[in-house]
């Protein structure tokens, strides 16, 4: 029978539910009956006493009602208030019987006494008296306006051998023969304040042993419960102890997937079932928490591959994680080398925040998108000044149908803006320097051929023509060298050739076609480099060029060598219109030209310094420049020595 019961917990459940049920059961019919016959012994004396109550105060009033139309026939002296006196007295005599009859109590008894004794008084003395007063008023032998009490005792037939003395008619006062006509009141209120002691004792007396009976039936199932689970101890501490384990082990898992549990051994009910398949559950888990972290990491390994910056930011919590490109896009080192999950930005968030130049335009587009749902447009703002361009957009991400997050994904568009200036560039400057040649050519070659020139304008025109071509030439040579530089096209042939030699051909070519400017030249003879001589020919004219160029009102040009154990400088110092600081960060640009209006009637393609310093890096060097406006400017190339 034990080892049924533990096989189920409702089993053991019901058990005690059923014999809880029994002792509640016998406990409340005992309570029950004790209390019914209680309340039946009380109800029948409370009724006994209220009918007492009810006789006592129907005698009362008739009492009083005979009183009333005594008084009415002294003071009327009519017949019809004399019967209904009379009717009323029949009546307390029956009511005053029947005391007499259903008297049990010694309180009752004496009720009974004492309106029997004022009733015979009343209507044996006052009643008599009263009747022939009115009968001499009538014949005329009393002649008073006013009822005299002393005269009605004049009326009242003596009754000297009466031996009561509760209740004493004094005829020879009127005051006390009116005080003892009343005394049937001060008798009804002395005893119906008895039946009212008495009524409030026997309530008293019930409700005492109704807590009573409650107390005996609360101790009795107190009782019958501490037995029961004193019997169901065992089997509640071996439950508990097993549902303890199991919530351990919960806690574990929570805490940690791999974490070993607690061993449980199994038992034969319910709870033994659930440590069952706890454990079973919990490989499972464990098996679905490694596949769920390994989708995760590559979830996560995928978008760090990205090239594109993205931000993802949650809703419910406003929390945000980036992949590494976004690191990267702020020039910041990314946070840890594990890639297993996205990186929290929230202690870089304020850092990223500060290198936009327009934050409030972001905020304004992450506002659209987060908080409104427009997912259509898209978002171009710049970063450091300007110096960076990137392009946002943003895509809902939502699971079953309900959107938890927003996407942000940026694009550094810098290059792809620099291209599509460089294309406008182009196209302005060759627009303009190829078609200032060629109205030129065009202008004098209509000239020679459509009139008559003299000689000497023939020659001048003839001249004009091949300086144009030569400049429509250069310009040509420019852009194809721009285009072989950036498709890698080269086919330079590196030498070692002395610094010395090379320099003096490009001032020497220079110097015969200016006679404004002064060359200073400090070069020791024993410095070689190794390059492609024409390549490094062209970077030292173009620079010497462009020193004559921008220095039209002639001055010093100096050009100085140093060298050292690990490289070359070549510094190109003129005294011409100089440029700003604003410009010389995007002097070696393609076709950028100083924006100063001195400068600006210069003429040029602005290719020149970007061949140079595409030239100077295949050489494995660098170049620079140093400027102020009114002051000059100094190029300083950098090479490296021959080893």
């Amino acid at each position: 029978m034990k080892q049924w019961i533990e096989q189920r917990i409702s089993r053991q459940v019901f058990a005690v539910f059923y014999l809880l049920i029994a002792l509640v059961t016998l406990t409340s019919i005992g309570t029950y009956l004790y209390t019914q016959r209680t309340i039946d012994t009380t109800t029948a004396e409370l009724e006994r006493i209220s009918s007492q109550r009810s006789h006592a105060t129907n005698l009362f009033e008739t009492w009083q009602s005979m009183q009333y139309e005594m008084r009415g026939h002294v003071l009327l002296g009519e017949q019809a208030l004399l019967d209904r006196a009379r009717s009323a007295a029949a009546d307390i005599e029956e009511q005053t019987a029947w005391f007499e009859g259903q008297a049990n109590t010694k309180e009752e008894q004496q009720f009974a006494e004492d309106a029997r004794l004022l009733f015979t008084i009343y209507s044996t003395r006052v009643m008599p008296a009263l009747e022939q007063y009115v009968r001499s008023k009538e014949r005329g032998e009393i002649d008073e306006e006013f009822l005299q009490m002393k005269t009605v005792g004049q009326f009242m037939p003596r009754n000297d051998t009466s031996t009561q003395t509760r209740f004493q008619l004094n005829s020879s006062g009127a005051a006390d023969m009116s005080a003892s006509i009343v005394d049937m009141e001060s008798v009804f209120t002395d005893y119906r304040t008895t039946l009212d002691g008495q009524e409030t004792a026997l309530r008293a007396a019930l409700s005492g042993q109704l807590a009573n009976a409650q107390w005996l039936w609360l101790l009795i199932l107190l009782g019958s419960i501490l037995i029961l689970f004193a019997a169901m101890q065992p089997y509640i501490i071996r439950l508990t102890r097993h549902i303890q384990v199991l919530i351990r082990n919960s806690e574990r898992l929570a805490a940690d997937p791999y974490a070993a549990l607690v061993p449980v051994k199994p038992l034969k009910n319910e709870v033994g079932q659930l440590a069952s398949a706890f454990t079973d559950m919990a490989e499972s888990l464990i098996a679905q928490h490694v596949e769920i972290n390994r989708e995760r990491e590559k979830t996560a390994r995928i978008v760090h591959t990205m090239r594109d910056s993205v931000v993802f930011v949650e809703l419910a919590t406003n929390e945000r994680y980036g992949n590494s490109a976004l690191f990267d896009l702020y020039d910041c080192p990314v946070p840890s080398e594990d890639r297993h999950d996205l990186f929290s930005l929230a202690p870089y968030y304020e850092q990223f925040y500060k290198e936009i130049d327009d934050p409030e335009g972001l905020d304004r587009f992450t506002h659209r998108t987060k908080n409104l749902g427009l997912f259509d447009e898209t978002f171009t703002y710049t970063m450091h000044g300007g110096k960076r361009t990137v392009r946002m957009y943003a895509e809902p991400i939502e699971v079953q149908q309900v959107r938890v997050g927003v996407m942000f994904v940026s694009r550094d568009i810098t290059k792809e803006m620099e291209t599509d200036q460089l294309k406008t560039d182009l196209v302005s400057t060759v627009s303009h320097e190829l078609r200032t040649p060629l109205t030129s050519i065009l202008g004098f070659a209509e000239l020679l051929e459509k009139r008559e020139v003299e000689t000497e304008k023939r020659t001048k025109y003839a001249q004009m023509i091949s300086r144009e071509t030569r400049r429509l030439e250069e310009l040509v040579n420019d852009l194809l060298d721009v285009q072989k530089m950036e498709a890698g096209i080269g086919n330079e042939v590196f030498t070692v050739e002395r610094l010395f030699d090379l320099l003096s051909d490009v001032i020497e070519v220079h110097a015969g076609s200016t006679e404004l400017h002064f060359f200073h030249f400090n070069c020791d003879e024993s410095i070689f480099v190794a390059g492609d001589p024409a390549r490094l020919k062209q970077v030292f004219s173009n620079i010497v060029n462009n020193a004559i160029k921008y220095s039209p009102a002639g001055g010093n040009i100096t050009i100085d060598v140093t060298c050292d154990s690990r490289s070359i400088q070549i510094a190109f110092k003129d005294e011409g219109l100089g440029v700003g600081a604003g410009d010389l960060e995007r002097l070696f640009d393609k076709f950028y030209r100083a924006q100063s209006d001195d400068l600006r009637d210069i003429r040029g393609t602005g290719l020149g310094l970007a061949i140079c310093k595409e030239i100077v890096e295949r050489h494995g060097g660098t170049i620079s420049a140093q400027s102020q406006i009114g002051e000059g400017t100094t190029m300083l190339v950098q090479l490296p020595t021959v080893k």
